[in-house]
């Protein structure tokens, strides 16, 4: 029996740049909620990470799929690299017991890992703690557990962890709020306000929807950040009060103890506060809709100190802040979700970005772990590290250079711009460890046709003078006067061919028995041949063909689609060359199952003369679904003279999503053209196999 399988291993991705680090930690949303510097100077981010926890991306109807959170935990190093050291290399997934609340329910992330979780009741609010394992501390409340009371109707509420162990919940209600600080044991710190909860007043919303964020200071004292609108239209203000630690408001700050902060100003409903030591206080905003973060610091008065950027504000671009704190050496450190990714960058004290921080040398990375990723770059100039794993680099636009590391690893080229070369500019790609034993190079959809002189749709092999570099090359220019060029480390003359250099989409290819075929991240053809047979194609848009026997047929693991992948570009093409690939008779079934098919996907019965969906009758398909089985089922409802009936099951109700998009059919014959006989296959167009 042929058997061709991979073993996939959860993983994450890291990108950094001068002063910024991102880290997709599953391929799915990510949320940053908190963060905080541990003694030894390491950084913690805390918040969610989604997962798939039922059906797949692209299964018919609204509700065929959907995604649950976990907490999330990541450790960096002082520097901005990730811990690898801390769980799995830097990143700790942590089970929540039920589905995150939206946002009445906070969590954030202690100096010791640990991961506190706030959720709003209707008269107060419910903090757990959690070890790594997502059971709950009991040596944190009752057996894990404590509640907070609350005195005042509220609506909005904010969980803040300190350094020292100890954090603060804040409540937010319509005229007024409470802050109340526990022990990292879950008890009223007795010091702070009166037995644990100062109460304080904030300005009137009469719309009664705006946020809240406290800080509080070394003395005692407690700044406070609060939305509303007194209005009731146009945008909120954020306003900040610092008020004494017996509760009076301190008038020494802003304008008699209150400073506003205008939307205009770039700080919205979800601006955060944190303080210095020295009693500076700094804010971060971001408006509504804006792809702008701004950072103001305020001088222990409400002043805004014009050290600090320009006049006293910085901004960067952000998709959602929300994070914010100071190390000891006046450096801030803000944390928010960047393109579905936990997203970190870091301030020097005078505002300017921290260029030590993320990315060491002043490059951009992306960076792999230990399972097999899609590392796909952007239009800058990157260095692309798959490390462990038999990951795909693709590097896209700009002057990358690509290391897939250990594993059998793919570098994918897909539009002339990826890697190229002008008589003016070199734009070229460079591969630093290419491994002629398993790496291969995907060049499929570039329309080249195999190695030869480099014109006329071929690639000419060259080597350097010196023997450091081998390059492939065309010697034709095209439209934009670009010619592809790939340069790749050392001398491998005479070691690449079409096994290294992929052109056109390769072809797996079964026996006549039960064979079980998993395909590569390439674009294959996979022929499953006589047998029932099980085929997985894989990522990459491929072409299968189950071929006679009742075969399982699925285009890809569609739970390790990232969220933020097209699939359009891993659709796949189900292709029926003949009506014995798959039928039933009178009474028995020797049909196939599709399962994982997605709204991208196709199913090609072009060969078999059929010409759109109907009753079954003269050159239709019937589509009927079996609620019993959940199965939908494509069947010619007129037996062949064998009494054969060609019939495909697909797993699910596609009755309602199934259309002609996702068929090829025959096209419909002229009215006095004569009909092709179904059942039997022409001469197939190997450059229709991925159309």
């Amino acid at each position: 029996m042929t058997t061709f399988d991979s073993t996939k291993v959860d993983s994450h991705t890291v990108r950094t740049g001068p002063g910024t680090v991102q880290v997709d930690l599953t391929g799915q949303l990510d949320d940053a909620q908190s963060i905080i510097i541990q003694p030894d100077g390491k950084i913690l981010i805390g918040g969610y990470t989604e997962y798939l926890a039922w059906g797949y991306p692209g299964a018919p109807g609204e509700e065929s799929y959907g995604y649950e959170q976990s907490h999330s935990v990541i450790r960096l190093n002082a520097d901005g690299s990730l811990d690898t050291r801390f769980h799995d290399g830097g990143v700790d997934i942590v089970p929540a017991a039920t589905a995150p609340a939206s946002r009445f329910e906070l969590t954030a992330v202690q100096p010791d890992g640990k991961v506190l979780v706030a959720v709003a009741l209707n008269t107060g609010v419910q903090v757990e703690r959690l070890n790594s394992d997502g059971t709950r501390d009991t040596g944190f409340g009752q057996n894990g557990v404590m509640t907070i009371a609350i005195s005042h109707d509220f609506k909005d509420i904010d969980l803040t962890a300190n350094m020292d162990g100890t954090f603060q919940v804040s409540a937010r209600g319509f005229d007024q709020a409470s802050v109340t600080k526990m022990g990292s044991d879950g008890t009223l710190v007795d010091g702070f306000g009166n037995h644990g909860v100062l109460n304080v007043d904030i300005p009137e919303d009469p719309l009664f929807n705006g946020g809240i964020s406290t800080a509080v200071q070394a003395d005692g004292s407690v700044v406070v950040g609060a939305a509303y609108n007194a209005a009731g239209v146009g945008d909120p203000t954020f306003a900040l009060q610092r008020f004494e630690p017996d509760g009076q408001l301190d008038t020494r700050f802003g304008d008699n103890g209150v400073l506003q902060l205008s939307a205009a100003m770039g700080f919205g409903e979800d601006s955060v506060v944190t303080v210095q030591a020295d009693g500076k206080v700094i804010v971060m905003g971001h408006g509504a809709g804006d792809s702008v973060a701004t950072v103001a610091r305020l001088n222990a008065d409400g002043s805004f100190d014009t050290s600090f950027g320009t006049g006293g504000t910085v901004s960067f671009d952000a998709d959602t802040p929300v994070a914010l704190t100071v190390q000891a050496d006046g450096r801030i450190v803000a944390a928010g979700t960047s393109n579905g990714n936990f997203s970190i960058i870091r301030l020097n004290a005078d505002g300017s970005l921290d260029t030590g921080f993320g990315s060491q040398d002043g490059k951009l990375h992306v960076e792999g772990f230990a399972g097999e990723e899609i590392l796909r770059g952007t239009n800058a100039a990157e260095i692309i590290h798959g490390l462990a794993g038999d990951d795909v680099l693709q590097g896209d636009g700009g002057r990358d250079v690509l290391q897939g590391g250990a594993g059998a690893d793919v570098f994918r080229f897909t539009e002339p711009g990826d890697s190229f070369r002008t008589a003016a500019l070199n734009s070229s790609d460079r591969i630093q460890d290419f491994d002629v034993a398993e790496d291969r190079i995907d060049l499929i959809g570039l329309g080249f046709t195999g190695i030869g002189d480099g014109h006329d749709g071929t690639l000419a092999i060259q080597v350097s003078a010196d023997g450091s570099r081998t390059y492939l090359k065309s010697y034709d220019a095209d439209a934009a006067g670009q010619r592809f060029e790939l340069a790749l480390d050392g001398n491998l003359a005479g070691q690449l061919n079409s096994t290294h250099l992929v052109f056109t989409a390769p072809t797996l290819e079964g026996a006549s028995a039960n064979d079980t075929i998993t395909g590569s991240a390439l674009s294959e053809v996979i022929h499953g041949l006589a047998g029932n047979d099980r085929i997985n194609g894989g990522a990459g848009a491929d072409v299968i063909i189950g071929g006679a026997g009742a075969d399982r047929l699925n285009g890809g693991d569609r739970a390790d689609i990232s969220l933020w992948t097209d699939n359009r570009e891993n659709a796949d093409v189900f292709r029926y060359l003949s009506t014995e690939d798959s039928y039933r008779t009178e009474n028995q079934s020797f049909a196939d199952l599709i399962e994982g098919f997605t709204v991208d996907d196709k199913i090609d019965v072009s060969a078999l003369g059929y010409t759109g969906f109907g009753e079954g009758t003269d050159t239709t398909l019937k589509m009927v679904y079996n609620a019993q089985l959940d199965r939908t089922y494509l069947k010619d409802t007129q037996a062949d003279a064998q009494g054969h009936s060609f019939q495909i099951a697909l797993a699910g109700d596609w009755r309602e999503s199934l259309g002609e998009d996702n068929m090829v059919f025959a096209p419909a014959a002229a009215p006095d053209a004569e009909l092709g006989l179904i059942g039997l296959a022409p001469d197939v167009d190997q450059w229709h196999l991925l159309s």
